[in-house]
């Protein structure tokens, strides 16, 4: 039987790699071998940190709402997995599987590890999509996940808080739609690619005490929208300050602990802002906003015709990469040194 090795989460803080015997393919399912991988980097590095939110509570799936957890959830949480797409190469497949072929490349939500066994239909071809272009899909939906739930449309001056992948990536969907772009970020090689990507005015965070009185005074009175993609209190405190009366927040980083930096009774409150939550993700079954819901998967397939008329740039996107055998490292760098990092890969 062959052998798989996985990259593993213990314990916050506590990585290691496992190894374990892969079973006998069932009729639906395929064996990959793995080319590239990358992580999530804000959503598992509360895993990594030890602050996930799902620590202490959890979200009822019929009521949807968060209930405290009747169980020591780290039991759910610890170990599991690190990584959450990867891109290889088919080396075998069931006998009922008719989709793929031995050789073909295809992409999928899979963790870093060099082995896996899948069903057919959780993995899709490159089809004419690079390796790297396959990996930027997940934060690429996000983005324009926080688009379209904000409505942003022609002409509108809209902020981006956060330019990790997610931020950058919003900054070219923006852009497609017509909006004036301010950008913001105190990492001087993410300012450089908001501007390559098309922003039109970008921030250096570092310096400005008050960036939504910055944003105020540079529009004369405010953008029409904020895409808030830190998942930080204190940038959405700003985010709120930035935006005009009437005004859009949309949320798209991911917050974990409580907020201790915001005022709701202030900009919030007297300004009349809508603030939005955006989160078009298949596992928690949620649509973006308007007329004709899109899921995940309907994203996804606009994504990728967008990359294929080369109207997103992931050039200088990705970045540093890990040889599968220093995977541990490549997390450490993503929580210790988020200066030199945007999106880690791990090549096999």
């Amino acid at each position: 039987m062959r052998k798989r090795k996985a990259l593993i989460l213990q314990a916050p803080r506590e990585i290691c790699f496992q190894e374990e015997t892969l079973e006998a393919l069932q009729p639906h399912q395929v064996l990959v071998r793995s080319v590239l991988s990358a992580f999530k980097h804000g959503t598992e590095m509360t895993g990594y940190h030890g602050s996930s939110p799902f620590l202490k509570r959890n979200l009822d799936p019929k009521l949807r709402i968060f209930l405290d957890n009747t169980e020591d959830a780290s039991s759910i949480l610890y170990p599991g997995t690190l990584g959450n797409m990867t891109v290889g190469i088919v080396e075998e497949v069931g006998k009922d599987v008719n989709s793929l072929a031995v050789g073909d490349h295809v992409f999928g939500w899979l963790p870093v590890a060099d082995w896996h066994v899948s069903s057919a239909d959780e993995l899709y071809p490159l089809d004419g999509l690079t390796p790297e272009q396959a990996l930027c899909i997940d934060p690429a939906n996000f983005a324009i996940g926080g688009v379209l739930d904000g409505d942003i449309r022609f002409r509108e001056k809209v902020l981006i808080t956060g330019l990790g992948a997610i931020g950058l990536l919003a900054v070219q969907y923006c852009k497609l739609h017509g909006a004036t772009v301010y950008a913001s970020s105190s990492f001087a090689q993410r300012r450089q690619l908001a501007l390559d990507y098309g922003a039109d005015v970008v921030l250096n965070r570092k310096e400005i005490p008050d960036l939504g009185l910055e944003v105020k005074r540079l529009t004369n009175g405010g953008v029409d929208a904020v895409l808030e993609c830190s998942g930080r209190y204190i940038q959405l405190k700003y985010a709120m300050r930035a935006a005009r009366q009437c005004g859009r927040v949309v949320c798209v980083g991911f917050y974990s602990g409580g907020a201790s930096d915001l005022n709701l009774g202030e900009e919030f409150f007297h300004n009349r802002l809508s603030l939005l939550a955006s989160l078009p993700d298949d596992y928690w079954n949620n649509p973006v906003r308007g007329e004709s819901p899109l899921y995940a998967r309907d994203l996804h397939q606009l994504i990728i015709q967008d990359f294929k008329a080369g109207r997103l740039n992931i050039e200088g996107l990705l970045g540093p990469s890990y040889p599968f055998s220093e995977a541990k490292q490549a997390v450490e760098a993503i929580s210790q040194n988020p200066t030199d990092v945007i999106k880690v890969t791990i090549n096999y």
